[in-house]
């Protein structure tokens, strides 16, 4: 629910095909409006004037891709960007990646889910170490790294991911288009 914060942590927890979780919804025991004691909490500061729903609506893609073994960016399956992809090598037509690189962080080249020798400050993969089963220590959220199957990185969590979706919160993928996915435009001045 946009604007609103929960009363009690997420309990969502998988088993087989069934999805079970406290209740949710926007009945005042259960969550609390952005204009409320309860509801400023969603925020990024704490107060009114913070920024709210920063995790557990969908996961955002970052611009932050993994370089392949020889250093060039690793395109993945498909991403919309123009280049080869460290999978197949199967080239794609699309927009070209930005000339300047301030404008995306690249990740060394990586074969699995555990590397955070691979980190960078200010995006969670450095804040977030140590790392024990894809959790990491701030809050357990979710944290994989990219690898050369999922070169792209995403934050946040999705309302599925449970108490493992959070601010800190990181994870991988394709570059696919997704239902779950989404992106946040930032402004810097």
């Amino acid at each position: 629910l946009t604007g609103y914060a929960a009363l009690k942590e997420p309990t969502c927890g998988y088993t087989g095909d069934n999805q079970k979780c406290n209740q949710y919804g926007n009945v005042n025991d259960v969550t609390q409006l952005w204009n409320t004691e309860i509801g400023i909490q969603a925020s990024t500061t704490g107060n009114i004037s913070g920024i709210y729903d920063m995790s557990g609506g969908v996961w955002e893609y970052v611009m932050g891709v993994m370089l392949d073994s020889s250093g060039e960016l690793c395109l993945g399956k498909v991403s919309g960007f123009q280049g080869v992809s460290c999978i197949d090598f199967e080239y794609f037509d699309g927009i070209p990646f930005p000339i300047q690189q301030i404008y995306y962080d690249t990740y060394l080249y990586g074969f699995n889910i555990a590397g955070f020798h691979r980190r960078i400050l200010g995006d969670a993969t450095g804040e977030m170490g140590p790392f024990s089963d894809g959790i990491g220590s701030w809050y357990e959220d979710k944290s994989l790294f990219l690898y050369f199957e999922y070169p792209w990185h995403k934050v946040g969590g999705s309302f599925q991911d449970g108490n493992e979706c959070g601010l800190f919160s990181f994870y991988r993928e394709d570059g696919l288009n997704r239902s779950y996915i989404g992106y946040r435009i930032v402004f810097v001045l």
